[in-house]
């Protein structure tokens, strides 16, 4: 692959966070029953008319604005023609020419800023149910709004791919304009792949590859696509301009159908829905919601927090999380130990939770209370853990819990010299044990020191006493 370039340009279709579709009231709610999220509008019924969603529309202006895009304050939308069992209309309602947003970019970890064609509204199709001899159709999905994001072919390899999708995911995700749910549909992609000599500057033939439902399988198809084409040029043999499907179980993909041009679609201006002109005011306000992205954020923590990159990465995958950090450090200026705290304990928690972090109901004061506690040795390493589990989804009082659990850390000396004497009395046989050499049956003292405490000693502590009083013996 030396003496070639690979060259990328992806499409990703995003799902607006809209409680109804893009041109009727219907809902948008997930696994729905079939056929019940549909009216007469979206299923294209004689006679009815579209009316735009004013929440879409905002969402999509804060997505063209937070990518860079110049915006097309005139806009309209135009009919995409093609027949399939799951269009209703026999057609989309898109736009082509005059799309919202224009001429952005995104930037990439490594530093690389990839261009923006374009960003356009439009609505989602249904959905096929295919059986063994027939094939079922749910228009529940019909009229989804949906948010067509077409980067420029400047990505040169399918880790700059992965990287770029893994951004604007966590991007939008940040703006609170979808929720990015692969497995729901919220987020596809499709890429246009082609090869090319490296001392050429003219493009392949390019490749559309569909049915992509991971980023990592986004990376294995695209590997898998530009060897492919690069084992054809060398065999001299011609490149099709074609659709492939992507088999992930087979890791290859495989020939749908040639590709069809802009034309093919007869594109025109949708007559049932006028132009649009956004005025200055909306975009303003979008522009205040956008605040700091993640790549911005990022650079921001590395500078003020002294955290590795990895802990800020963890931090920054959630926008709730990365502000739930800060706030806890206005409460307890130990970011490191609150960092490691989030990271560890506290996303076990989340994860245990049916909802995730919107079944998180502990304060940032709350839990950087229990952080402090932990540090001053008040709690040790189970006591904290046990507290957090009790206070995690509905905000207790900290210090009641403590008390009514009796998990105040047993650090006093003098106790826990009369409980290490004790276990030196009780257990001869892993006290000769460590007398001959075997490091491991002090671990087993230190446990029935903590069993005598019911987990409350101070481990360190009882470790040391142990030590000290072993080495006289």
């Amino acid at each position: 692959m030396e003496d070639y370039q690979v060259v990328i340009g992806l499409e990703v279709h995003v799902q607006l966070k809209t409680k109804s579709k893009i041109f009727c009231a219907c809902s948008t709610t997930f696994e729905a029953p079939p056929n019940t999220n549909i009216c007469p509008i979206c299923c294209g019924y004689p006679g009815v008319l579209p009316v735009l969603n004013e929440k879409a529309l905002k969402l999509a202006l804060r997505v063209a604005l937070s990518l860079n895009c110049k915006i097309n304050q005139k806009i309209y939308f135009e009919r995409k023609n093609y027949f399939y069992p799951d269009l209703p209309k026999n057609y989309q309602i898109s736009q082509y020419k005059l799309p919202l947003g224009e001429e952005g970019c995104l930037e990439i970890p490594c530093g690389k800023k990839i261009r923006i064609k374009r960003v356009h509204l439009e609505e989602d199709a249904g959905k096929l149910i295919h059986k063994e001899s027939y094939s079922l159709v749910d228009f529940n999905r019909a009229g989804i709004p949906l948010l067509e994001i077409v980067s420029y072919p400047d990505i040169n390899s399918p880790q700059e791919a992965y990287e770029y999708l893994n951004c604007l995911k966590l991007t939008l995700q940040y703006i609170e304009a979808s929720d990015c749910d692969m497995e729901k549909g919220s987020l596809r992609c499709d890429a246009n792949i082609s090869v090319r000599k490296k001392d050429t500057d003219k493009l392949g033939t390019k490749v559309e590859l569909k049915n992509m439902n991971t980023f990592k399988g986004a990376r294995s198809a695209l590997e898998y696509e530009a060897r492919r084409q690069i084992n054809l040029l060398k065999e001299n043999k011609e490149v099709l301009q074609e659709t492939r499907l992507w088999n992930e179980k087979e890791q290859k993909s495989y020939s749908m159908r040639t590709k069809e041009e802009a034309h093919d679609y007869r594109y025109f201006p949708e007559p049932d829905l006028l132009d649009f002109y956004i005025d200055q005011g909306p975009i303003e306000g979008e522009k205040t919601f956008v605040g700091e992205l993640p790549l911005k954020r990022k650079e921001r923590f590395l500078k003020e927090y002294p955290l590795k990159d990895k802990e800020v990465d963890v931090l920054l995958s959630s926008k709730w999380l990365a502000e739930f950090f800060e706030n806890c450090c206005k409460h307890f200026n130990q970011p490191k130990k609150i960092s490691n705290w989030l990271i560890g304990p506290f996303l076990e928690q989340v994860n245990s939770l049916e909802n995730g972090f919107e079944d998180v109901k502990i304060t940032p004061e709350n839990f950087s209370k229990i952080v402090k506690y932990f540090c001053e040795g008040k709690l040790n390493n189970f006591g904290a853990k046990r507290v957090l589990s009790l206070v995690m989804d509905n905000n207790r009082d900290v210090d009641k819990i403590i008390k009514q659990e009796n998990l105040l850390q047993v650090s006093s000396q003098e106790e826990l010299d009369k409980l290490v004497e004790e276990v030196i009395k009780e257990n001869s046989k892993p006290v000769k044990e460590y007398l001959e050499g075997k490091r491991q049956a002090l671990q087993f003292l230190i446990g029935q020191v903590m069993r005598k405490t019911k987990g409350k000693a101070n481990p360190k502590l009882a470790k040391e006493l142990l030590e000290k009083k072993l080495s006289n013996c």
